[in-house]
C-alpha cells in the first residue's frame, strides 16, 4: 500500500453567514464505524441546531467507500459540498460534520453550497493535512558522534520521525521510517557497525509539502 494523505487531528472552525451559524467538525477515521460514530457525537452534541449536514470518505483494501448527507437542506447543497471539500484536498480517511444553526435568513441554494463547501474545508485544513505513509521502527544504540552524522544526512519528518530519545553514555532512539527508506538508513547502521534493531510496523507521518 502506497502513501495517503490524510488529516492528523481533530480539526473544528465556525463562521456566520446572514445570521445563520456553521460549525465545521473533521476528524481521522479508518471505518464506517468510526465515521459515523463521530457523525453521532457531534449531532448530539448540537441536538438543538436546524442541521447536521456530513460527508466521509474511507479506503478500505481494493476500494473506497464515500458517503454523504444533507440532513434536510435541500437536495444537494450541503453533503455534496462538504465532500467536495474533502475530495479538493485529495484526503482519505476522514470525516467532516458541518452543523448550521439557522438564523432565520434564507441563502438559497447556492448560498448554502458556499457556506457549507467553506466550512468544511477550513475545518479539515484545521486537522494539520499529512502523509501517511507504511513505516517501520528502527531502535538504535550509537555514539554521539553518529548521531551526529545521523541527523546530519537523514532529514526529520522527510527521512524518519523521532519516537524516542535517550541520551545517557550513548544515544538510544527509537524512530520511524518510511519502508522505502528502510535499505538505506539500516544501510547507514550497518556501515558504522551500529546495533540496531527492527520494531513493529507503522504509519509514517511527515508534513504534505
Amino acid at each position: 500500500m502506497g502513501c495517503s494523505k490524510s488529516i492528523l487531528e481533530t480539526g473544528n472552525f465556525e463562521i456566520n453567514v446572514k445570521r445563520s451559524r456553521f460549525i465545521g467538525s473533521s476528524q481521522r477515521c479508518e471505518s464506517e464505524e468510526e465515521a459515523k460514530s463521530f457523525i453521532k457525537a457531534v449531532s448530539q452534541e448540537h441536538a438543538s441546531a436546524s442541521h447536521s449536514c456530513w460527508a466521509y470518505r474511507i479506503s478500505l483494501p481494493g476500494r473506497e467507500v464515500a458517503n454523504y448527507s444533507d440532513a434536510g437542506e435541500p437536495h444537494g447543497s450541503a453533503g455534496q459540498p462538504i465532500l467536495g471539500a474533502i475530495d479538493r484536498l485529495e484526503l482519505k480517511d476522514v470525516v467532516v460534520v458541518v452543523t448550521r444553526y439557522f438564523g432565520g435568513v434564507k441563502l438559497g441554494i447556492r448560498g448554502l453550497i458556499d457556506a457549507y463547501g467553506e466550512t468544511a474545508l477550513e475545518a479539515l485544513k484545521a486537522a494539520k493535512p499529512v502523509m501517511f505513509c507504511p513505516g517501520l521502527e528502527l531502535i538504535a544504540e550509537m555514539a554521539y558522534s553518529q548521531w551526529n552524522d545521523f541527523t546530519r544526512l537523514f532529514r526529520e519528518e522527510r527521512d524518519f520521525s523521532l519516537q524516542k530519545v535517550d541520551y545517557t553514555d550513548k544515544v538510544v532512539s527509537v524512530i520511524a521510517v518510511r519502508k522505502d527508506e528502510v535499505e538505506r538508513i539500516a544501510g547507514f547502521f550497518e556501515e558504522r557497525r551500529i546495533s540496531f534493531r527492527f520494531g513493529d510496523e507503522l504509519s509514517f507521518v511527515s508534513p504534505v509539502e
